[in-house]
């Protein structure tokens, strides 16, 4: 009788692979001009634990359509930002943490 020798190859992951992509709950207000600063409700904004904790570094971006807003303050449940100056009218805002995109939500830029 023989004996079949498998290897099994495991492929290498840490603890903060397995985060899903960030999720865009809600913008708070949907709507403003250019220069407001408004906040960007969800989870999985941080892409990092530490035990039970997430740790955020800000390493996140957000963007208004393909123009990047400046953050001001980053969680792993709320951002705020400031809304850049681009073309008004309806644009899909995205948050991108550890490659990862988020759904787009709708804000109006005034």
């Amino acid at each position: 009788m023989r004996r079949l020798l498998v290897t099994l190859a495991l492929a290498a992951c840490s603890a903060n692979d397995d985060f899903p992509a960030p999720l865009i709950s809600s913008l708070t207000p949907d709507h403003g001009p250019a220069g407001a600063v408004i906040t960007i409700n969800g989870s999985y904004f941080c892409q990092k634990m530490v035990g039970e904790d997430p740790i955020c570094n800000a390493s996140g971006t957000v963007d208004f359509g393909t123009v990047p807003a400046t953050l001001t303050s980053y969680t792993d449940t709320a951002l705020m930002v400031e809304v850049p100056s681009a073309a008004t009218g309806a644009t899909s805002v995205t948050v991108t943490a550890a490659g990862k995109t988020s759904n787009g939500a709708t804000f109006t830029i005034e």
